[in-house]
């Protein structure tokens, strides 16, 4: 068995490295570019390029012309957007910037240009800008884009609910010259963006060419809401402008007589009202003088009887205050209404109530824990519910860097988003992307160090609420909460870094470990003992 083991292992490392080894003798070559080489696009703010392998990239003096074919006008490519996030085989190739004035505090500001005026570009990336880590290099190549005039879309029809979905007609103010149905489709999808039916790959234009039907392989006639994606490009003018993208809503009704609730079944609520009776396609609503009334079966298997109400077509039922934890149903019998003349069937719907309850934002612990320790080389901060770093109007996230004080100089502690759990955020001291992971430089100089909690800006949940599936959850609703309070810890090192030897039935009070965790039981090592460095045979 050892033998087959070693020799299935030894087999298993050939192959991965014949895999490896095959990985390596692929040809270097480009693999994408946005926007698509070709393409027409409403504006373009940077050039990317993906490669099959790793790369590195030196702009030539001057950066890279991006031109307008026709006028020659354009801007140049100078930056390498750097991102410690993105894989190295990608490119980000910048436009140049221009000073601006800040409307806000009057202050100069850098501010990225882009290319948004009509025409076709092409820029050319020369050999040698672009090389993999085998020095393989990119060869020149040219690469061109288009950008369009909006096409305007007037109107979509239908525009108001429907018995039936059978095809779709969109109106524009100009003509259309094409319509490009993607190869993969365009499909009518429900409310969870599963597909329904297909939209025919041939669409009809007018004879005008400012109308144009996309009709469906099979008609919809199930009530609901259905949504078509259009995509950008999918008309062109005849003077080369395209649509942006959008999404378009039908809705598609059901005219038979009919009643509904205002409480579905099996839903999970956290407070209960009055029932309510409202129709659909019915003239007329009566209640039927006599009949049985509507119950409603609270927990513990007792019954009330409801109050009802006509207010037009409407029926309101009163049961007085329902608070009590569990499951209610409420029971319709056949009979006590009637539509246009027509009484109705029983009905019943089983609703079941929760408590909820708003939970303040806390910080339950901070490790290390204050006090004297060994080093500092990160600070977890756990709360009582789950949280994430809040984000500014750029999208960027505002306290992924926060200072910890020290006596003679600040430090930098950085948000390690690869580490974050839900309920607790890390930061590391000096830290350093590698590429998959950050790694951290340890603070060992002595003396105070403190971090205002201030500076740590979330969002986070609040209520509790039970969601379509019936699962407890949270709203995340509270924006931008500010942490409160502060932590200090003081590094004690002499030298040596260790001031003291404990054997094992030595007497000792506190006990923490290096990162400040307090330990009851100490195993052989060094700990943190009454604010000294010790170590524990």
């Amino acid at each position: 068995m050892k033998k087959f083991t070693l020799l299935f292992l030894s087999m298993f490392c050939m192959l991965g490295a014949a895999v490896a080894q095959d990985k390596d003798d692929e040809a270097f070559a480009l693999q994408y570019t946005s926007p698509q080489n070709g393409a027409s696009v409403f504006s373009v703010n940077f050039i990317q390029l993906g490669f099959n392998k790793d790369v590195t990239v030196t702009l030539p003096e001057g950066g890279i012309e991006v031109k307008n074919t026709e006028t020659g006008e354009g801007l140049k490519l100078t930056r390498v957007y750097e991102d410690p996030y993105m894989s190295k085989n990608m490119v980000t190739l910048m436009f140049e910037q221009r000073t601006v004035i800040d409307e806000k505090d009057g202050k100069e500001k850098l501010e990225d240009m882009y290319i948004n005026t009509p025409g076709t570009y092409s820029y050319t990336i020369p050999a040698g800008v672009i090389t993999s880590v085998d020095n393989e290099v990119f060869p020149e190549q040219t690469f061109t884009f288009t950008i369009a005039k909006p096409l305007a879309i007037e109107s979509v029809s239908p525009n108001s609910p429907t018995t039936q979905l059978d095809k779709i007609v969109f109106t524009f103010s100009t003509p259309v010259a094409e319509v490009k149905i993607p190869e993969s489709g365009m499909y009518i999808v429900d409310n969870y963006w599963t597909p329904v039916v297909k939209i025919k790959d041939d669409a009809i234009i007018s004879e005008d060419k400012k109308s144009v039907t996309l009709e469906l392989e099979t008609p919809i006639t199930n009530p609901g809401s259905y949504n078509l994606d259009v995509y950008e490009g999918i008309f062109v003018g005849e003077d080369g402008g395209i649509n942006e993208s959008r999404s378009y809503q039908f809705q598609i009704i059901d005219t038979a007589p009919s009643f509904s609730l205002n409480y579905n079944e099996g839903e999970k609520v956290k407070e209960l009202g009055n029932l309510e009776i409202t129709f659909k396609n019915v003239n007329k609503v009566e209640l039927v003088e006599g009949a049985d009334p509507i119950i409603v079966y609270i927990p513990g298997d007792s019954e009330i009887e409801g109050t009802a109400t006509l207010s037009g077509n409407k029926i309101t039922v009163s049961f007085g205050e329902l608070t009590e934890e569990g499951v209610y149903t409420y029971v319709i019998p056949a009979g006590f209404f009637t539509m246009d003349g027509v009484e109705n069937e029983e009905r019943s719907v089983s609703v079941e109530l929760y408590t909820f309850a708003i939970t303040a934002l806390e910080v339950v612990s901070v490790t290390p824990v204050e006090g004297n320790v060994a080093q500092i080389d990160k600070i977890i901060i756990e709360f009582n519910q789950s949280v994430t770093l809040s984000l500014d109007e750029n999208w960027q996230q505002i306290s992924r860097e926060i200072v910890l004080k020290g006596e003679d100089k600040d430090y930098t502690l950085t948000y390690n988003s690869m580490s974050n759990l839900g309920s607790t955020i890390e930061y590391l001291v000096n830290a350093t992307w590698t590429g998959w992971e950050y790694t951290s430089t340890p603070i060992t100089d002595n003396g105070k160090y403190t971090l205002d909690l201030s500076q740590i800006i979330v969002d986070h949940a609040v209520e509790d609420y039970i969601d379509e599936w019936g699962y407890p959850a949270k709203r995340w609703h509270s924006k931008n909460q500010v942490c409160s309070g502060s932590k200090a810890w003081t590094i004690v090192n002499d030298g040596t870094g260790i001031d003291e030897v404990i054997g094992e039935n030595g007497n000792v009070k506190a006990i923490y470990d290096l990162t400040g965790r307090k330990v009851e039981v100490p195993t052989k090592g060094i700990y943190i003992i009454d604010g000294k460095k010790v170590f524990v045979k």
